[in-house]
């Protein structure tokens, strides 16, 4: 994983917001400073609205689930980090069929770095950690279908629609991308 631990991603900017000068994505770590931005995110309802809706909300839960994300050698997880401060975090599972392909997902928790291009350029990073260091020869995201932000992030990196998936109970748009 320190592959990606040490690569820039570079250094997205809109003119009407301050640039940013360092972007980065390092291993997260299962700390209780983690666990407190995790709790933040996951719980905001402008963030959680986009995500899967069966992951935790409680602090226990959400623990557990760092835990897992940190100790888990089929989850790959990193903190997105801007100017130093944490700011998201990317996954790449591969606990699901088959086992050449990678799930991936990502969260940008802090609204202030919302639609900068940010994950753009994690994404870019993980489809490279995903073939380079991982060896998969594809990856995969399910994508809620009125979240039109996440289907132009996945679309604009190569990904290609293929069909719907219900994951309980919720009907998800599925991508994928052959590395």
């Amino acid at each position: 994983m320190t592959a990606i631990a040490e690569r820039s991603v570079g250094t997205p900017q809109k003119e009407t917001l301050a640039p940013i000068a360092s972007l980065t994505l390092s291993p997260v770590e299962h700390t209780k400073e983690t666990l407190d931005y995790w709790v933040n995110w996951v719980n905001d309802p402008d963030v959680r609205k986009w995500m899967w809706d069966n992951l935790p909300t409680s602090v226990e839960d959400i623990n557990s689930w760092l835990f897992n994300a940190t100790h888990d050698s089929y989850r790959h997880y990193f903190t997105i980090n801007a100017d130093g401060k944490p700011i998201g975090f990317i996954n790449l599972r591969q606990d699901q069929a088959p086992d050449t392909t990678g799930e991936i997902g990502i969260v940008i928790g802090e609204k202030e770095y919302q639609s900068r291009g940010i994950g753009k350029l994690a994404l870019k990073a993980m489809d490279s950690y995903a073939k380079d260091v991982v060896g998969l020869v594809s990856t995969r995201a399910y994508i809620k279908p009125d979240n039109e932000k996440s289907i132009r992030l996945f679309t604009g990196a190569g990904y290609v629609p293929t069909g719907h998936a219900t994951l309980d109970g919720v009907t998800m748009k599925k991508f994928e991308k052959v590395l």
